[in-house]
C-alpha cells in the first residue's frame, strides 16, 4: 500500500484541500470546541478513488454526471476474496446523506449491497468480500452534482469476530451457518447481512461519538458562497426562562460554522428581513455547530423549499437517541406534528402569518407545515438539534371515512383452492362490510378441489354480489388480479388475497377516503397474523436488500416509528394482500407486470409505477384486517433465494435509484431490522 506514496494517504483531497488540513480552518476549529474533540487527521486512513462512470474530477472535487455516478477503488488488494471487511467512508455534511451502493464486480456479473447513509458523517458497513471479485465499485450520491466522499478505512474482520458480532442476532447468525454447511450460500450471506445490519438504538451513545471522531468538517467545502450569504435569524422564545438556558442558546448560535447568525428574542426587536432564513428556537435549545451551515447549503441547493425540517437529538449520557423523521408526510402531518419544532423556513412566510410574534415555536412550525404545498417542504436528514423540551404533542382526530355518493367498488380475489382459506375470507367480506355498492371477482385459477367448486357454487347461488371468473394455467397473481380487473364493474378496485379476512367493518369507506383523493394511487390497511400482531403497515424499500415489512412482529396498539402503526401516512409501497386503487389510475399504468413480475413484488412495483405518473401511496393503519401470509403459496424461516430471483433481479434492475433511498423512511436506520435500530 505504502507504493501509492502522499498519493494513497490524500486519496481524495486535492492541494487546496492539504492546505486546508495544515492550518485548520474557522469552521473546523469552532466545531472541535464546541465538541470538546481532539485534533483529528482525517486523511490518514483514506483510501484511493478513481472516477469510473458518469463522475467528473476537477480542482473542485468530484461532480457526478447522472444519479447514479461511480467509483473505482484503486487497491483491490484491500478487499481480501471470500474474507469478511469492515468498510468506512465519509460524505461531506452539505451533501444528501444518501445511502451508497457497494458493487463487486465478478466478470461481466456483479453483486450489489446497499450501505447505511452517513447522516452523522461517517457510515460503517460489514460484509463479505465474494470470491471471485475483479474490481470493487461504489456509487455515494444519487443526485448530478457535486460531492464529496472518501474512503475512512477497509480492514479485514476475523471470523471469530464476524461470530462475535452477528451472536447479538441468534437466529440469523444460526441460519447463516446452517445455510452454510448444506451450501445454500445466498440465503447465508444474507442472513449474514441480516446478523450484521442492526444495532439497537440503547447502543446510540458510544456508536455516535466513534462517528464524531473520524468526522472532519475541514473536509466539508461549502457549496455556496458564504461571504455574503444570507443572515439565519434565531428567533428565541425566553418565556419563562433561567438566564442560563438564553445563554446555552445563545452560545450554541455563536458556536456555528456559519457566521452570518443573529440571536434575537421574541420580546427583543426582532426585525426580519425578507430575504432571512429563521429558526424559532426554546430558550435552552441547542444547534450542533454545523446547523445554520447545512441549512443555509440545503437552501441553496432546494430553492423550490421554503421550509426544511431536521432530526434531533433527544436525552443524556446512556439515554442519548436520535429522533431520525421521515421524508415529508402531508398525511402523517394531518394526524400528528411528526417534524416537530425543529425546523428552519424562509422568513417571507411570516407574511402569511400576521400573529407569528404570540405563537409558541412549536405552534408556528405546525401552522406553516400545515400551509405549505408538498415542494415546499424539504428534510435535512441530520441530527442537527438537542431541544429543551419535546416539541407540543398535537394529534388530530379526522373522520377518515368516505361520505356521499357511494362509487361501485369492485373486489379482486384471486384463488385456486384451499377452501379452509377462501370460505373465512368471503364470509367475513359478504357478511361484515357496511359498504352499500360492492361486488366480488372471485379469480379462480384451476381449482380442482371438490370442496372449493361446492362453496363457489353456493356462494354465488346465494349472494348476487359474488361472481367466479376462470383463468387457467400456471399461477401468475399480476395476471389473475389484471383479468379480475378488466371483467370488473366499480370505478375502483380492491385487490384482496384468499388468506385475509376483515376486521374493521368500514374498510371499505375508510380506504375510499384516501383512494377517491386526485393525487392518490394506492391505498393499503394494517394487516395483523392470525395471533394479533402486526404483518403490514406499509412497504420499505431497501430492506433486506430488495423490499420488506418495517413495522412488524409488534403488538396491534403498538405506535410504532414515528407513531406510523397507528395512524395514515404516506408509504412507498403497500401490499397487493389488500390494495384499492381507482380503476382508472391502474389502467393508465397498465396494470399489474404480468410477464417480469407474476408472482413476487408486482403489487410494489405498481406503486412505483402510479408514484412516477404523480400518484401517492397511502397506508391506512386504522383499517385492519387477517392476513395469513402466503399461506396459500406455502412458504417457510429460510426462504430459498433461487425461487423467485429472477423477479427480484428485474424488480432491483428497474428500481435501484429508488430502493437505495426510500423517501418514506431515513438513511440512518437500518435496513435489516423490523424496527427502529441503527445500522
Amino acid at each position: 500500500m505504502r507504493r501509492f506514496g502522499d498519493h494513497y494517504q490524500n486519496a481524495i483531497f486535492l492541494e487546496g484541500d492539504r492546505r486546508r488540513l495544515h492550518s485548520i480552518s474557522l469552521a473546523r476549529s469552532r466545531q472541535a470546541e464546541a465538541l470538546n474533540l481532539p485534533p483529528l487527521d482525517a486523511a490518514s486512513d483514506a483510501l484511493a478513488l478513481d472516477a469510473a462512470r458518469d463522475v467528473r474530477r476537477d480542482q473542485e472535487g468530484f461532480f457526478a454526471l447522472s444519479q447514479e455516478p461511480w467509483l473505482r477503488f484503486c487497491d483491490i488488494q484491500a478487499f481480501p476474496a471470500g474474507q469478511f471487511v469492515e468498510l468506512r467512508y465519509a460524505a461531506s455534511f452539505y451533501d444528501d446523506p444518501v445511502r451508497p451502493i457497494l458493487r463487486f464486480w465478478l466478470g461481466e456479473k456483479f453483486k450489489e449491497h446497499i450501505l447505511p447513509g452517513p447522516c452523522e458523517g461517517v457510515g460503517v458497513w460489514i460484509g463479505r468480500v465474494p470470491r471471485e471479485t475483479r474490481e470493487v465499485w461504489i456509487s455515494p450520491t444519487n443526485r448530478a452534482g457535486p460531492f464529496n466522499f472518501r474512503i475512512l478505512s477497509v480492514r479485514p474482520v476475523s471470523r471469530l469476530d464476524a461470530l462475535r458480532k452477528a451472536a447479538a442476532a441468534p437466529k440469523r447468525l444460526f441460519f447463516a451457518l446452517s445455510a452454510a454447511t448444506v451450501g445454500l450460500t445466498e440465503e447465508s450471506e444474507l442472513n449474514w447481512r441480516w446478523a450484521f445490519g442492526a444495532a439497537p438504538m440503547s447502543a446510540y451513545p458510544s456508536w455516535r461519538a466513534a462517528r464524531i471522531r473520524e468526522s472532519d468538517p475541514a473536509f466539508d467545502r461549502p457549496r455556496s458562497e458564504w461571504k455574503n450569504g444570507p443572515r439565519v435569524v434565531a428567533l428565541v422564545d425566553e418565556h419563562g426562562a433561567a438566564p442560563q438556558d438564553i445563554e446555552t442558546t445563545r452560545a450554541s448560535l455563536a458556536a456555528q460554522t456559519y457566521s452570518n447568525c443573529v440571536f434575537c428574542t421574541k420580546a427583543g426587536d426582532a426585525r426580519i428581513d425578507a430575504r432571512d432564513f429563521v429558526l424559532p428556537l426554546v430558550a435552552g435549545d441547542r444547534l450542533e455547530p454545523y446547523a445554520c451551515a447545512c441549512f443555509v447549503e440545503h437552501f441553496a441547493r432546494h430553492p423550490q423549499h421554503a421550509i426544511v425540517y431536521a432530526d434531533e437529538i433527544v436525552g443524556d449520557g446512556d439515554a442519548l437517541r436520535p429522533r431520525y423523521k421521515p421524508g415529508w408526510s402531508a398525511m402523517l402531518h394531518r394526524f400528528e406534528n411528526h417534524a416537530g419544532r425543529a425546523a428552519c423556513f424562509r422568513a417571507g412566510l411570516l407574511a402569511e402569518h400576521s400573529r407569528w410574534r404570540d405563537a409558541a415555536p412549536d405552534e408556528l412550525i405546525d401552522a406553516l407545515l400545515s400551509g405549505a404545498k408538498d415542494q415546499e417542504v424539504g428534510v435535512l436528514r441530520r441530527p442537527l438539534f438537542r431541544l429543551a423540551r419535546p416539541t407540543k404533542a398535537r394529534s388530530t382526530t379526522i373522520d377518515a371515512i368516505f361520505h356521499g355518493g357511494a362509487p361501485a367498488v369492485t373486489v379482486v380475489v384471486p384463488t385456486r383452492d384451499r377452501v379452509d382459506l377462501l370460505a373465512p375470507c368471503l364470509d367475513s367480506l359478504l357478511r361484515k362490510s357496511f359498504y352499500p355498492q360492492f361486488d366480488v371477482i372471485v379469480v379462480d385459477n384451476d381449482s380442482v378441489e371438490p370442496h372449493t367448486q361446492a362453496l363457489l357454487h353456493a356462494q354465488q347461488a346465494t349472494d348476487a354480489r359474488l361472481k367466479v371468473l376462470h383463468k387457467p394455467g400456471p399461477f401468475n397473481f399480476s395476471a389473475l388480479c389484471n383479468a379480475g380487473a378488466r371483467t370488473a364493474r366499480g370505478d375502483f378496485l380492491v385487490f384482496l388475497n384468499n388468506d385475509t379476512e376483515i376486521v374493521t367493518p368500514d374498510w371499505i369507506e375508510r380506504l375510499l377516503y384516501f383512494a377517491a383523493a386526485p393525487d392518490v394511487g394506492a391505498v393499503g390497511a394494517k394487516l395483523l397474523y392470525p395471533g394479533g400482531r402486526v404483518q403490514h403497515v406499509g412497504v420499505l424499500l431497501g430492506m433486506g436488500g430488495v423490499a420488506g415489512h418495517f413495522g412488524a412482529g409488534v403488538s396491534e396498539d403498538d405506535k410504532g416509528w414515528m407513531d406510523r402503526n397507528v395512524l395514515p401516512h404516506n408509504v412507498s409501497a403497500v401490499t397487493g394482500a389488500c390494495m384499492m386503487i381507482e380503476r382508472r389510475k391502474f389502467e393508465a399504468v397498465e396494470g399489474f407486470d404480468e410477464v417480469e413480475l407474476p408472482v413476487e413484488l408486482n403489487d410494489v412495483d405498481l406503486c412505483l409505477r402510479l408514484a412516477a405518473c404523480g400518484w401517492r401511496t397511502i397506508c391506512n393503519t386504522q383499517t385492519t384486517l387477517i392476513h395469513r401470509q402466503s399461506a396459500s403459496r406455502g412458504g417457510g424461516a429460510l426462504r430459498l433465494q433461487r425461487v423467485y430471483e429472477t423477479e427480484r433481479r428485474a424488480f432491483y434492475e428497474r428500481w435501484r435509484g429508488v430502493i437505495r433511498d426510500d423517501p418514506h423512511f431515513h438513511p440512518g436506520l437500518s435496513l435489516f431490522a423490523n424496527s427502529e435500530a441503527l445500522p
